[in-house]
């Protein structure tokens, strides 16, 4: 169990006083902190429980992406019909496409979340991929029973002509193990895969960023070069976008809504542009879409939203590939040096949970076991993630 978390309520000074979490100290050793006690998770999901959509309704999502939002792949990508890996890139162009209005829900399953901090960019990459391939093993063997259901069901009523054929119930709610990765990176620049292999700079220029106090990574994501660290809300969804029918395209808008509500909480208007991200205006960024990838549907790496970054670490670098552009973050934006991420997580959360028509609960209320094997991970290294 993390040591040392403190968790408060304070009024902000925006659109309307929303309780957050207030300062996590890490553990001495091993540098992470894991907000995954039922009570600090539980402060959250209070904080969003208002906000909860009806299992039978639909939420309106906003108009679909403008032309400039795109897809790292020359293959359709609606979830129901590709299901090749997908990647978005962090400033492609597509062409426009329709994003459905809404959202159905049926039997949705609450979505968990969970809280890491001061976590290894590798550390967290490794995570996600644990996770990912953990979906789709439990989702095969879902598939696999219903099947043996159905043919048992059908065997039954063969031998009594009495019985009549019934289609077997289904045997849990999809998105039952979707998962909502929030994090908080040690000081990292990432290349994304389009460059790896291939020398993506110089041994003179991943010297020089070291120096800066960062690690660099080549990353198996989309994308150009950006910076994780301190101060960025760094989410990772792991989505199973099979049981809504969703693209990949109007997936990544949903991202960009959700961080746009998130801002709007704090009375911060943001804005989408030809270029992927969430921008204040044409030439500022505020948050960025960090190499969505997709496999066999299930999500992975997701958006950074800068809070109170450091943003001279930005300065050091031409951020996605996008010359001339200036990075932002709500502090800046706000001239509140006083917002971190702890406080941003709850109006995030609501934003999320609005815009994807989930219920967000704590993952250690909603899973207690995978909790436990995350918190395992992440300090060890030893995985039983894949122990299903």
């Amino acid at each position: 169990m993390l040591t040392g978390a403190l968790i408060h309520s304070a009024r902000l000074q925006c659109r309307r006083h929303i309780p957050y979490l207030g300062s996590i100290h890490p553990r001495s050793g091993p540098s992470f902190a894991v907000l995954s006690d039922p009570r600090s998770q539980l402060q959250l999901q209070l904080l969003v429980q208002q906000q909860r959509p009806s299992s039978t309704t639909a939420t309106t999502i906003p108009a679909p992406l403008p032309a400039g939002h795109g897809v790292q792949s020359d293959s359709p990508v609606h979830a129901a019909t590709a299901a090749k890996d997908t990647e978005v890139s962090s400033g492609s162009a597509v062409a426009d496409i329709a994003c459905p209005t809404t959202i159905a829900r049926p039997r949705l399953s609450p979505l968990p979340f969970i809280y890491l901090r001061n976590l290894p960019y590798n550390r967290s990459s490794d995570l996600q991929q644990l996770l990912v391939d953990r979906q789709i093993r439990l989702r095969k063997g879902r598939e696999d029973q219903r099947k043996k259901t159905a043919a048992a069901a059908t065997h039954d009523s063969e031998r009594s002509s009495e019985t009549p054929l019934q289609a077997p119930a289904a045997l849990d709610e999809d998105g039952r193990h979707d998962l909502l990765l929030l994090v908080e990176h040690t000081p990292t620049y990432t290349n994304g895969r389009r460059n790896r292999g291939v020398q993506a700079i110089s041994d003179q220029e991943t010297t020089r960023l070291r120096r800066l106090g960062a690690t660099y990574v080549e990353s198996l994501r989309g994308g150009e070069i950006t910076f994780h660290g301190p101060g960025q809300l760094v989410v990772y969804p792991i989505l199973d976008l099979k049981p809504v029918k969703l693209s990949v395209r109007c997936y990544v808008s949903y991202l960009e809504k959700a961080i746009i509500a998130t801002c709007a909480e704090w009375g911060v208007k943001a804005i989408t542009t030809a270029n992927t991200g969430v921008w204040i205006s044409d030439q500022k960024k505020i948050a960025a879409i960090v190499g969505v990838h997709v496999q066999r549907y299930i999500t992975s790496h997701g958006l950074a939203l800068n809070c109170n970054t450091d943003l001279d670490f930005f300065n050091e670098i031409v951020a996605c590939g996008l010359t001339g552009k200036e990075t932002t973050s709500l502090a800046r934006e706000l001239s509140s040096p006083q917002i971190d991420v702890a406080k941003v997580i709850p109006t995030f959360l609501k934003g999320f949970g609005s815009t994807f028509n989930r219920e967000l609960v704590p993952l250690a209320e909603a899973d207690p076991d995978l909790e436990r094997r995350i918190q395992e991970y992440i300090q060890t290294g030893t995985s039983s993630l894949l122990d299903v």
